[in-house]
Parts: structure tokens; sequence; C-alpha cells
């Protein structure tokens, strides 16, 4: 998230970090849940050192997630940049999606030590977990790019 979106500012990109309140924005969003009893959270979170989001059932965190998308929460008190930022908000919950699912069916997981690498240097270390769920065969070798398609053309015989 914090190498997500950028800006250009004179003759360079400069990215916005976005982790953060990212995280601030989901906490403030679940603590309005709760507090309007729309949401339950736990005695103890999921993650050691989370906010709310992290005490929410995975039901209530996707819950969480579909109330901000519809803007269905106060955006007033939700942290900058995304204070009153409607399409913002839209914007990072489809990508938090959008990159769970990525990362899920990707296969950065078995890259392992060489994950850090760049693309050419990296080796996959072990077959994934999400790629055995989901019944993929895994890297084919040897398939040619696509080179277009076959046209046959039918001849009529009144052409001749």
């Amino acid at each position: 998230m914090d190498h997500y979106i950028s800006i250009q500012q004179q003759l360079h990109h400069t990215d916005i970090p976005l982790a953060y309140p990212t995280a601030i924005m989901l906490d403030r969003a679940s603590m309005q849940l709760v507090n309007a009893e729309q949401a339950q959270a736990s005695s103890h979170g999921s993650f050691p050192g989370g906010g709310m989001f992290s005490f929410l059932s995975r039901q209530d965190r996707i819950g969480t997630l579909s109330t901000l998308e519809a803007l269905d929460i106060d955006l007033y008190l939700l942290p900058s940049p995304y204070q009153n930022n409607a399409g913002l908000i839209k914007h990072v919950i489809d990508a938090l999606n959008r990159f769970s699912m990525f990362g899920y069916y990707s296969e950065w997981s078995a890259y392992g030590s060489t994950r850090l690498y760049p693309p050419d240097h990296r080796r996959l270390e072990s077959f994934p977990l999400s790629w055995q769920q989901v019944g993929y065969p895994g890297v084919s070798f040897g398939y040619r790019d696509f080179r277009g398609f076959l046209l046959i053309m039918g001849r009529d015989e009144e052409d001749e």
C-alpha cells in the first residue's frame, strides 16, 4: 500500500504511503460498526498489536469492508487522505480485495528465499498451496508465444 499510488511532482514521482492510514481507516470503520452494534468485537485480537479491525470476526471484517465500499459510515471520522474522500475509499477497498486475491493465488509464497530478487532470478522453491487447492497443474515450459489465428478463407464457385 505504501507504493500503490504516486503523484507527479515536477520531474519525479512521489509515493503516497497508504498502509498506516488504511489500517487506521479500517479500525475507525470497525469502531463505528461496533458502536452501532452492527459488529461485535471479541475479547482478543487475531493479530498481536492490532487495532479494532483485528478484534472482529472474519464475517464482521468483511462487513466492515462492505460498509466502507458502500460509504455507509461517517467519512468525516476517517484519517487523511480518506477523510471525506469517497472516491479514494472505494478505490482502496477494491484494491485491498484484489491484492488479497492476487497474493493468495499467485506463486509468490513459493519463491521462498528468492522472493525479493529481480524476476529473472526468482526460483520456485516449492509448489504453492493455493495452486494445489484450485487444481492448477503448475508452470509449463515450452509453450510458444501466441502468433495469431489461422485464417481459412472459403472459395465460392461464383467468384471464379
